[in-house]
C-alpha cells in the first residue's frame, strides 16, 4: 500500500473503493489506519452503518463525507469521502434494489472535473443464477442513471459481488479452509447452516480459537453461512487447480461482461492480464469482487491500479480492519 506522492510529485488523483464489512464496528481505528496509509482523495465506502462514524473518519482524514442509504431502508449504506471540492452529489434508490447508486462529483481545484458513482451489488447467492440475475437488474438501474446525466470522466467503483469472466476463483482452497474452521468447532450446525459462535461471549476461548486461526474475531460476521449438507463435504473436496476451473464454470457471471458491454474499462484487469487480484477475504484470498471501472473519458488519465494488501504493520491492519481488501486506482490529474 503506498502513501499520499510528495509534494512536486506527478499530479494524481488517488480512489480507493473499500468494503468495511457490517458497519466496520469495534474496528473503526484500524479502518481509519487503512485509509489513512493509502493517500487516496477519494474513498468509496460499502457497507456503512453510522454516519457518525463516517464523519469521524473524515474529520480525522481532513476530508468531507457524503453518505447514500440503502434503497431497502435496511442498515447497509454506501458513503463518499474526499479532499477535493465535491461540485454535486445524489444519492439514487431504485425499488427492488437493496443498497443504492451514490453519485459525487469533484472538482479538483484548476482540472477537469471527476465524477465517482460507487456500487454495492446484493450478494444473494441463494437466489436465481447464485444472485447474478438480481445483480444484473441492480446494474441496468445504475446504468440507466449515469446515461442521463452529462458526459463527462467517471468511475463505477464498488463491491460487485460478482466474477468477472476468466477469473480464477480459489474454490477448493475456500473449502479446505471453511472445512478447518467446522473441525475446530468455529463452524456449528445451527438453525441457518454452519455457522459460527459469536466471540466476545461468555466463553472466552471462542475468541482465542478465531485468533489461532488466523481470523481476527471482529471478522466473524463476515465468514460465510454454510448449508447443512455441504459443511462436512467441504473435508470430501480435495484442493486442484482442475476443480477450480470447473467449479468456477459453474458461476454465473453477468455484471462484469454488462460493464464492458456498456463500453467500460475494467481498470485492475486492463493493467494487469495475468494477475488473480484477490480482493475477498482477507482471512482467505479467493476472488476478485471489488471493482474500479473506467469511462472511455477517464481511461486515458489512468496510471496504476492494485489490491492494498499492505506490508508489515499496515499489512496487519489491513488483515483485521475488514473482510475485504481495498481498491486502489491512481489517475492523472489535469
Amino acid at each position: 500500500m503506498r502513501t499520499r506522492p510528495e509534494t512536486g510529485a506527478e499530479s494524481r488523483i488517488r480512489v480507493l473503493t473499500y468494503n468495511i464489512l457490517l458497519g466496520g464496528e469495534g474496528r473503526e481505528e484500524r479502518i481509519a489506519q487503512v485509509l489513512a496509509h493509502s493517500g487516496a482523495d477519494l474513498i468509496a465506502l460499502q457497507e456503512v452503518q453510522d454516519n457518525g462514524m463516517v464523519a469521524r473518519l473524515a474529520g480525522e482524514l481532513g476530508m468531507t463525507a457524503v453518505s447514500g442509504s440503502p434503497s431497502d431502508g435496511g442498515s447497509l449504506g454506501l458513503a463518499v469521502l474526499t479532499r477535493l471540492p465535491v461540485a454535486a452529489h445524489r444519492n439514487h434508490h431504485h425499488d427492488g434494489m437493496l443498497r443504492s447508486h451514490l453519485e459525487v462529483t469533484v472538482a479538483p481545484p484548476g482540472g477537469e472535473r471527476l465524477r465517482l458513482h460507487v456500487v454495492h451489488l446484493a450478494a444473494r447467492f441463494g437466489e436465481r443464477a447464485k444472485g447474478e440475475a438480481r445483480r444484473l437488474e441492480e446494474l441496468e438501474h445504475v446504468l440507466a442513471d449515469i446515461r442521463g446525466e452529462a458526459a463527462m470522466p467517471h468511475l463505477v467503483v464498488g463491491d460487485f459481488n460478482s466474477l468477472s469472466p476468466g477469473d480464477h476463483l480459489e474454490a477448493t482452497g475456500f473449502f479446505r479452509r471453511m472445512n478447518q474452521l467446522r473441525r475446530a468447532g468455529l463452524l456449528v450446525r445451527q438453525d441457518g447452516g454452519w455457522m459460527g459462535p459469536p466471540a466476545g461471549g461468555a466463553d472466552e476461548s471462542i475468541e482465542a480459537k478465531w485468533l489461532a486461526h488466523g481470523i481476527d474475531p471482529g471478522l466473524q460476521g463476515g465468514v460465510p453461512v454454510l448449508p447443512w449438507v455441504v459443511g462436512p463435504l467441504t473435508a470430501l473436496v480435495p484442493e486442484r487447480r482442475g476443480l477450480d476451473r470447473l467449479l468456477g464454470r459453474a458461476i454465473e457471471r453477468w455484471a462484469v461482461p454488462r460493464m464492458l458491454e456498456e463500453g467500460y474499462t475494467d481498470c485492475f484487469r486492463h493493467l494487469h492480464p495475468r494477475a488473480h487480484g484477490y480482493t475477498c477475504a482477507t482471512w482467505m484470498p479467493a476472488a476478485r469482487i471489488d471493482y474500479v471501472f473506467a469511462s472511455s473519458e477517464a481511461l486515458p488519465r489512468l496510471l496504476a491500479c492494485e489490491v492494498a494488501v499492505g506490508r508489515g504493520h499496515a499489512g496487519r491492519e489491513t488483515a483485521t480492519a475488514s473482510d475485504h481488501f481495498p481498491l486502489l486506482a491512481d489517475l492523472a490529474g489535469c
